[in-house]
């Protein structure tokens, strides 16, 4: 997808995102069934949250002047959302995080307090 269309993810490398449906429950179930450990799935802006995405935005803004602010500011709101977008409109509560890893490494981060 680019600017909300439909886009050749090979014509603009990088400027296109990969988008699909997942069943993540399967994903999930086969991932444990080879002897992974999964964590999640968790609402991608809860996720980036708990990396750190707002703390990192207000260092940025901190050095950037109003129109780099605003963007900064709308591109948190689309990404990490802030609660006041509807159900289903924003990537916040649209999109999940699933990570499929070695059972050694523990928790991941921004899976801590996810159930596994």
């Amino acid at each position: 997808m680019k600017r909300h269309r439909f886009a050749d993810p090979l014509r603009d490398p990088g400027e296109a995102d990969l988008t699909a449906h997942v069943d993540f429950c399967a994903l999930a179930r086969a991932a444990r069934a080879a002897g992974a450990a999964v964590h999640g799935p968790v609402p991608q802006g809860e996720w980036l949250a708990r990396l750190g995405i707002k703390e990192r935005a207000a260092a940025l803004r901190r050095h950037a002047g109003e129109r780099q602010s605003a963007a900064i500011d709308s591109a948190l709101l689309r990404l990490a959302g802030n609660g006041a977008v509807p159900i289903g409109a924003s990537m916040a509560r649209l999109f999940k995080v699933l990570a499929v890893a070695s059972p050694s490494l523990g928790a991941l981060p921004g899976f801590e307090t996810a159930a596994a």
